[in-house]
């Protein structure tokens, strides 16, 4: 038996090898000699009575304060880490499934290997706790690589030159800033303010300086619609009319929401991420900062595509921010480059973990 399964472990033709976002706010999927197969929200709605899975990704996440009491539309992950074990595996083994039934993938019976980013800040108990996720779903090898190495591989930099180079990466869960430099992180720190938080900040401003509710999703709206981070004088009173319950009443309730009100709503925590940056260079090494200096910042993940995001890091730092050409998949590009080159990149890994 056992040789029966080592050859199909050996058969290209019967199993994959993957790379994973596993963000916060979204999940992305690199199949090796496919490319990205999938890229949907991580927000999974399960079916408490037969705790079965309903549905993961846009469609689960159009359920959000939408469910009867015997759905529950959730995401497993927070602040960049698994909070809900079970529901993640259910989550993962879920999309393993949907890649094969949608044929995306070819006809594989097993993954092989899979490559998951984690934040360089990444505690060895979260670490584990993704590690046995993924075994539990059917993985056979387990290798984790800190997002920001990741982020750096899929936009091209030269990592194994000793020269620095300042990644700032702003998701939905978790902002995290590194220098890296010889394929390694030299200096990071992450804070729990990205873009999730932003829109917890739009459903307080409106709360208390309007006395509405809304939920999520419309903050999300708002945030995409007219949200930004420094004020543009060619767009001013840009505005949304949104709808919610009004808390004085109780009854439902439309308001009209100005660009200016929600740059005042995303201030605080905009210039708490500045102020990471800022911290960041201050504790990297003397030798580096020229580094920075002539290469500049790169911007990535799915919030540095707020608007004028890149001009206030600009102006704060005093250096040249440049956004990725593709932010919002960065990480999950870079784990695919080493999948299809895995012995010459498998260095940059953090961890070899084998299922027997």
């Amino acid at each position: 038996m056992n040789n029966f399964f080592e050859k199909i472990f050996k058969s290209n033709s019967l199993t994959q090898e993957v790379g994973f976002d596993l963000g916060t706010s979204k999940i992305s999927v690199y199949l090796k000699n496919k490319g990205i197969v999938l890229n949907e929200p991580s927000v999974v709605a399960v079916n408490n009575k037969t705790d079965q899975i309903v549905a993961i990704g846009k469609e689960a996440s159009a359920m959000i304060g939408k469910t009867p009491q015997h759905i529950t539309a959730t995401k497993p992950l927070v602040n960049g880490v698994i909070s809900d074990f079970e529901v993640a595996e259910k989550m993962i083994s879920f999309i393993f499934q949907k890649i094969r039934d949608d044929g995306k993938g070819g006809k594989f019976w097993f993954i092989k290997r899979a490559i998951i980013g984690v934040p360089s800040n990444c505690t060895e108990v979260e670490k584990k706790a993704v590690e046995d996720v993924f075994h539990n779903a059917g993985v056979k090898e387990v290798f984790l690589i800190e997002k920001s190495l990741a982020i750096a591989i899929g936009s091209g930099l030269l990592l194994k030159e000793p020269k620095g180079h300042l990644i700032v990466d702003i998701g939905g869960g978790i902002t995290e800033v590194a220098v890296i430099s010889l394929g390694g992180v030299v200096v990071s720190q992450n804070i729990r303010i990205a873009g999730d938080k932003l829109n917890e900040d739009i459903i307080r401003y409106i709360k208390d300086n309007f006395k509405l509710a809304i939920g999520d999703q419309t903050a999300e709206k708002i945030k995409i619609g007219i949200g930004s981070a420094v004020s543009n004088t060619s767009a001013s009173n840009n505005y949304l009319i949104i709808q919610g319950r009004d808390l004085t009443k109780g009854l439902p309730k439309e308001i009209k929401i100005t660009d200016k009100e929600v740059r005042e709503a995303l201030s605080e925590s905009l210039d708490t991420i500045v102020q990471t940056v800022k911290n960041t260079i201050e504790t990297a090494p003397p030798e580096l900062i020229p580094d920075i200096m002539n290469h500049g910042i790169l911007l990535t993940g799915g919030t540095s595509l707020l608007k004028g995001i890149d001009k206030l890091i600009e102006s704060s730092t005093g250096l040249e921010v440049n956004i990725a050409d593709d932010p919002i998949n960065t990480v999950v590009r870079g784990e695919g480059i080493i999948l299809e080159n895995f012995e010459g990149m498998k260095a940059y890994l953090l961890s070899t973990i084998t299922n027997n």
